[in-house]
């Protein structure tokens, strides 16, 4: 009989024991691991800031020759509440296009004409850092060079080109009066998947000094901003 007893005092000393043990264990159990919770959310804010991709961001890009188009630049930068932008620049540069009765412009875009899907056709540009899969739109500002898009230009877009497949494009020319329908042509040509805004924008001669308001009227009527 007292071992008997013994052995009830037992068993109710190791319920007892369990019971009280038993917050512990169940709390534990619900509760996932602190440090491993912490370690994802660290892997997910890491990935967000490798990526780096806002996908409302505006990049400009832009070539200016003579000036005009660095004007416009700044006139869209003054109306975008956030743009980043990016010059294109030749290899060689303090090059007179103008040389020549315009010689050497002439002699690049003819280039590009005779074989437009050979890189070899395109004159050099200097190498760039931002990439365009890190924007959703994309304003494209160039000059007019002998009807067509100005060869530097179309260099970019030939090697970026494809690299902007599903983005918002929209495209600006500066010319002194000749039409800008052979710049569009070669704007989709080079960037053939991309959402073109229209109409392009087309500052000249006639409505340079107005090029504020334009730039201002064309961006709210795209709804860029």
């Amino acid at each position: 009989m007292l071992k008997t007893g013994m052995k009830r005092h037992l068993a109710a000393f190791t319920v007892l024991t369990l019971l009280s043990l038993f917050p512990f264990i169940s709390c534990e159990k619900a509760d996932p691991d602190n440090s491993g919770s912490g370690d994802q959310e660290n892997t997910e804010n890491t990935q967000q800031s490798e990526d780096n991709t806002d996908p409302g961001k505006i990049l400009i890009v832009y070539y200016s020759y003579t000036g005009h188009c660095d004007e416009i630049v700044t006139a869209l930068s003054s109306n975008l509440e956030k743009a980043d932008k990016l010059r294109i620049r030749e290899v060689e540069e303090g090059v007179d296009y103008n040389a020549n009765n315009y010689k050497l412009g002439s002699d690049l875009i003819n280039a590009i004409k005779k074989a437009p899907g050979q890189a070899s056709s395109y004159p050099a540009i200097k190498s760039v850092e931002k990439k365009t899969g890190d924007y959703e739109t994309i304003i494209v500002v160039t000059p007019l060079w002998h009807s067509q898009m100005a060869a530097i230009m179309q260099t970019y877009l030939f090697q970026n080109g494809a690299a902007m497949k599903g983005k918002n494009i929209g495209l600006v020319v500066s010319s002194a009066s000749s039409g800008i329908s052979g710049v569009e042509s070669d704007a989709k040509r080079l960037i053939p998947d991309g959402k073109f805004y229209g109409p392009s924008l087309w500052i000249n001669n006639s409505n340079r000094s107005n090029r504020q308001s334009l730039v201002k009227e064309w961006l709210e009527k795209n709804k860029i901003k």
